[in-house]
């Protein structure tokens, strides 16, 4: 039951906020624990484990940080309850990613700016799962490549932030 709700507590996210919030999942090979924090570079207040697909809501990016929405992450099965500040959660973009929905080999294209009248920075037809670096409006969302060589816009309905699922 947990899971139908997080699950639809996702899809409000990024259907009905979509402007103001994206779903994202862990993405942190560094380690057993992604921190998350009371502020951008502040204190670390809560550990969410960094390799079982943990699930989180973000809507406001400062300097390479983004904020939780709420205070829950699900992984699974499994709901975690973030504690230990009241002045919000926040985990850095190094550690978060977004997948592709491109599940039948279509062809997605990075652009330059927040339209697909710009410039291509990068196309592929492989599924990926891209660093989440910003957002613009209802429609566009600034990815980088996991290896970090293309960064570029890439229209939101494209993207998944459920690691289990293929948001279809």
């Amino acid at each position: 039951m947990k899971k139908l709700i997080f699950s639809v507590f996702l899809m409000v996210v990024a259907v009905v906020g979509r402007a103001q919030s994206i779903g994202v999942y862990i993405l942190d090979n560094d380690g057993d624990f992604t921190n998350v924090r009371n502020a951008p570079k502040g204190k670390v207040v809560f550990k969410l484990p960094s390799r079982e697909g943990v699930m989180i809501g973000v809507d406001k990016m400062v300097n390479g940080w983004w904020r939780i929405v709420g205070n829950m992450a699900q992984a699974g099965d499994f709901e975690y309850t973030i504690t230990g500040s009241t002045t919000g959660y926040w985990i850095h973009s190094s550690v978060i990613a977004i997948g592709t929905r491109n599940y039948g080999g279509q062809k997605i294209t990075l652009y330059k700016e927040p339209s697909e009248k710009s410039a291509a920075v990068f196309s592929f037809t492989d599924e990926r799962d891209l660093r989440v670096l910003d957002m613009k409006g209802d429609d566009w969302v600034k990815v980088r490549t996991l290896d970090g060589k293309y960064t570029g816009w890439v229209d939101r309905n494209w993207l998944c932030g459920n690691s289990l699922t293929n948001c279809c």
